[in-house]
């Protein structure tokens, strides 16, 4: 079966949360953490890795925090789930042995790839819209 592990939902959260407030500043990790929430010790183990692939940057101090590294445009959820998790792979690139089988998963692989290629920026259009259009009644 394949899975998205609870690393990556967590972490695409937390960059969408970022994304949401990209043009505010720093957030700091306990405000991320209690707006997703997310175990604030699991969240820290992921922005480790996400600030090591490049993602995040952090900053110091009283009043640091993090934020992302580029603009929600430019990070995709392919790049955070590649950090999380490595390189999304159906196929071992050795595998020759029956070509039909290795065609049909490399598209599986492709298409994949193709779909988490939305950017946080996207994800962040789509969430305003669906708050937009929740509709209350009694």
């Amino acid at each position: 079966m394949l899975t998205i592990s609870s690393k990556s939902r967590y972490g695409i959260a937390a960059l969408l949360a970022l994304a949401e407030f990209y043009s505010s500043g720093l957030l700091q990790i306990k405000d991320i953490a209690a707006r997703c929430d997310i175990p604030h010790q699991f969240l820290e183990q992921i922005f480790n890795r996400l600030n090591k692939a490049g993602i995040i940057k952090s900053t110091r101090g009283k009043k640091g925090g993090y934020e992302l590294a580029e603009p929600p445009s430019q990070i995709t959820v392919l790049q955070i789930v590649n950090a999380l998790e490595g390189k999304i792979e159906f196929v071992p690139p050795s595998d020759e042995k029956n070509v039909v089988i290795s065609e049909l998963f490399h598209e599986a692989e492709n298409n994949l790839k193709k779909i988490l290629s939305v950017t946080l920026a996207d994800l962040v259009l789509k969430q305003q819209v669906l708050r937009e259009n929740v509709t209350y009644s009694i």
